[in-house]
């Protein structure tokens, strides 16, 4: 009877492995999509996550910050020849963590660069929030509607020397603007004076937006949910991206719960147990 509960036991965990489709881990990344992980993000869980857009600047010394870092180095080693890079943070679908992934790591260029972050999620924009932004002042959408300036249009972050260029009022026509030659005159013309340029796109799976967007982009960078994505789903984004010569340069592996992971990986969890004490000291 041991035995055998211990065999039932071993195919009912067999079974569930097999039907989850998701992508759990940096090995996976790299098996069922072909492409480098650039960073593993923790899970922000509680309060946290409510303000996790403007993490790395309230908690510089945490494992996620740590995370955005090695992110950041991992992206301007992967292009160390292109002078201005201009990034588009994109997923498959919504809710994978893409905004708060470009808010924290151009947050941390910014330490060191100058940077601005775009948000051309016109669908659903949400940067407002994230930050505390002025929702009154005007934002990307006016500018093509010419009822402000670019200088009216962009905020600077309090706390930080990081730039932001807001969604700004709903547009009727999101994609028809940001497939316009003023939107890719604007990019170029702000890339002559920014050292970073990241841009927020929609989901690439669900619309074409992020294709449009990856035309006018120097590298590309897949935000992918850990447990939650179906990789199929992320697949089919991919090759979207592929297929319109978009640069990938990798995927950040977000939200990732180290608990959970420990039963599978337990490297996830000597990592947060070895080095979350260090991180959470002052520098």
């Amino acid at each position: 009877a041991l035995i055998l509960g211990l065999l039932l036991g071993a195919l009912v965990a067999l079974f569930l492995e097999r039907i989850n489709s998701t992508i759990k881990s940096a090995d996976e990344v790299e098996e069922k999509l072909g492409l480098p992980t650039l960073a593993v993000i923790p899970l922000l869980t509680g309060a946290v996550a409510k303000t996790a857009g403007r993490y790395y600047l309230e908690r510089p010394n945490s494992i996620f910050s740590e995370a955005i870092r090695t992110a950041r180095t991992s992206l301007l080693l992967s292009a160390i020849d292109v002078q201005t890079k201009v990034l588009l943070i994109t997923s498959s679908i919504a809710g994978e963590g893409k905004t708060s992934f470009a808010l924290n790591l151009a947050l941390a260029h910014a330490q060191t660069k100058k940077t601005l972050v775009i948000e051309a999620d016109l669908r659903q924009p949400s940067m407002v929030r994230h930050l505390g932004l002025d929702p009154e002042k005007p934002g990307l959408t006016s500018l093509f509607t010419q009822s402000a300036t670019l200088a009216d249009c962009i905020q600077q972050i309090e706390g930080s020397s990081l730039y932001v260029l807001p969604a700004g009022p709903a547009s009727a026509n999101p994609l028809e603007l940001l497939s316009s030659e003023q939107f890719r005159e604007m990019v170029k013309r702000l890339a002559e004076v920014c050292e970073i340029v990241i841009i927020d796109s929609p989901p690439a799976h669900l619309v074409s937006d992020a294709v449009v967007l990856s035309t006018v982009a120097t590298g590309v960078v897949l935000v992918v949910k850990a447990g939650a994505t179906p990789y199929a789903v992320v697949r089919r984004s991919v090759k979207a991206l592929h297929d319109a010569g978009a640069p990938i340069i990798g995927v950040a592996l977000n939200q990732l719960d180290f608990s959970k992971a420990s039963r599978y990986y337990g490297s996830y969890t000597g990592y947060s147990q070895q080095h979350g004490a260090y991180y959470g000291k002052p520098a």
